[in-house]
């Protein structure tokens, strides 16, 4: 089975990046034991139950080979993931601000039968890069303040774009005159993404990045600082 052509080349990298992390022996495969690392390795972390299911209906439709997974199969679960029913109900939340309280206070029912409850986190986790720059550029313009064009922006290495963002969902929390905002050094603008992630979670946004890495404009771990925080965001609505 070939990787779907729907995944872009960028995302198709760190896919493999993920994939290699884990397929440490270069085996071109992995164990479906090790299906739930490779998710977070992915930064697409999933509940257990939901692995559990993806690994039946891969059972069901004969993509496992002896028990194992190729990348080909999991970029496409990747893939089936973000175009779920989950995903589109999501979506259509953030494009209607009065919805997104049901769609976040909802559970949803298993093929065994179980309830279980996602949080914001969760659905976040189902939602593609664009909508989630859509959601941030939307809250930042509403608060008077500047945009980024993606994840590779360059002014993320400064921190701006986030400590603006949490400023707009929580107004006055950030201190600017604590702020260096022209000419950084790079210890300036370690010392800005440190803030950042503080005053990140000091609001409730659950984040794990690291300062370095908003430095270095990691585009994957940058989009998990922003989805935490649009997931804060969202509480406010």
């Amino acid at each position: 089975m070939a990787a779907p052509a729907q995944i872009s080349q960028d995302e198709l990298e760190e896919l493999r990046e993920a994939f290699a992390k884990i397929d440490v022996d270069s085996h071109g495969h992995i164990g479906t034991d090790e299906l739930n690392d490779l998710f977070k390795a992915a930064n697409l972390p999933l509940p257990g139950y939901r692995v559990r299911e993806i690994i039946q209906d891969l059972t069901k439709t004969g993509d496992l080979h002896d028990g194992k997974v190729t990348f080909n199969e999991f970029a496409n679960v990747v893939h089936g993931l973000k175009s779920t029913e989950v995903a589109k109900t999501f979506k259509k939340a953030i494009n209607k601000k009065e919805g997104i309280y049901a769609v976040a206070g909802t559970s949803e029912q298993s093929s065994s039968g179980t309830q279980h409850s996602y949080s914001e986190e969760e659905k976040v986790a189902f939602v593609n890069d664009d909508t989630i720059v859509t959601w941030v550029n939307d809250t930042l313009t509403q608060a008077g303040k500047g945009t980024i064009s993606g994840f590779k922006d360059g002014s993320i290495a400064t921190s701006m774009p986030v400590l603006d963002l949490i400023d707009a969902i929580q107004p006055g929390s950030i201190r600017y005159d604590l702020i260096k905002v022209e000419d950084l050094t790079e210890e300036e603008k370690l010392n800005n993404a440190k803030y950042a992630i503080s005053m990140a979670r000091k609001i409730g946004a659950r984040v794990y990045a690291l300062p370095e890495d908003l430095v270095e404009v990691k585009p994957k771990m940058a989009m998990t600082v922003f989805a935490c925080l649009m997931a804060r965001g969202m509480k406010r609505v």
